[in-house]
């Protein structure tokens, strides 16, 4: 195995190769690459010169340093193409391309920073080349079990939700051109505890997902009003709610019911198999997400630098 340093367009196809690729999701995708300015990849090569697949490369604030935040792009790490179906050999052949990334990484940078998917479970050469882990976990559904199997998976909290939302006469509705989803309302979170993420970055993103037909806007409606709305994106298997919001207190249901529906949604239409809760760092949003009897799904966070500083704040999310 090999490293090359390349650019997003040296890959044809790169988005269907993700889609048909062992690990990737959508957030290796060429248009939000080029939405987050990171047009750089690092090109994994076999010994016969083959492409085995690619890592987005996120920059910091210097060329030598890597960092990606999660709070804004929830996985990153290598994208491989193929893995072996016998499991020693996959074992082995995913270990190969992670010690040929941490050579690489550790000559090339001084400070590197990203997170893995979940299906990326073995990080072992990292751990021996002295990254830091940080142990991270998201919840996720599998749709293909059906919404009424879901449904009685449902907290009583939530069950409670739905029913009432199902009283109020609450509509739900699909938004493909975002005339009622409202970014700033989905940004209040953001706005208030100062992080770097903007509500026009937010508003171009929810666009390219609309436009690549790769995300939807859904929106909970009462008599005229608008009372909530959640915006999800997707690649071939999962999808992942990113952005959410309500307008007020006594319209706190309509997430659930948003939510539920979406479910629904997703099934009759066979986008994917799974949904991704994604954002499952607070114990606040954990429960919330446990609520709709997600299953628990690890992934990683990993951290390096060539100062040997150890990583001791890296659990260290804010107030929320």
């Amino acid at each position: 195995m090999h490293i090359e340093s390349g650019s997003v367009c040296d890959i044809q196809n790169i988005n269907d190769q993700i889609d048909n690729s062992f690990n990737g999701t959508c957030f290796a995708y060429d248009w939000f690459l080029n939405l987050k300015n990171s047009d750089k990849i690092l090109k994994i090569y076999d010994a016969e010169n083959v492409l085995q697949g690619f890592m987005p490369v996120f920059t910091g604030d210097s060329k030598k340093q890597i960092q990606q935040s999660t709070m804004y792009i929830p996985y990153g790490g290598p994208v491989i193409f193929n893995v072996p179906k016998e499991e020693r050999n996959k074992i082995r052949y995913i270990r190969s391309i992670e010690k040929c990334l941490c050579e690489y990484l550790q000559t090339h940078y001084d400070e590197v920073n990203f997170s893995t998917d979940n299906n990326i479970i073995d990080i072992m050469p990292f751990i021996r080349s002295g990254f830091t882990p940080e142990v991270r976990y998201t919840y996720k559904l599998d749709l293909s079990i059906g919404i009424n199997n879901i449904f009685k998976n449902f907290g009583s909290d939530r069950k409670k939700d739905i029913r009432k939302a199902n009283k109020r006469g609450i509509e739900f509705l699909t938004d493909d051109n975002m005339s009622m989803f409202d970014t700033k309302k989905a940004m209040k979170w953001e706005s208030k505890y100062g992080f770097e993420s903007t509500s026009d970055f937010v508003k171009k993103y929810i666009k390219e997902s609309l436009k690549f037909k790769k995300g939807m806007c859904f929106i909970a409606k009462e008599k005229d009003r608008v009372i909530g709305g959640v915006h999800i994106v997707w690649d071939k298997n999962t999808a992942y709610i990113l952005y959410s919001y309500y307008e007020k207190e006594t319209d706190d249901i309509a997430i659930a019911y948003i939510y539920y529906k979406m479910f629904e949604y997703l099934i009759n239409n066979n986008i994917v198999r799974y949904m991704d809760f994604e954002g499952s760092v607070f114990e606040s949003i954990e429960d919330w997400n446990i609520s709709f009897g997600a299953y628990q799904s690890r992934f990683y966070n990993l951290h390096w630098n060539n100062k040997e500083n150890l990583y001791l704040n890296v659990y260290d999310y804010g107030e929320k």
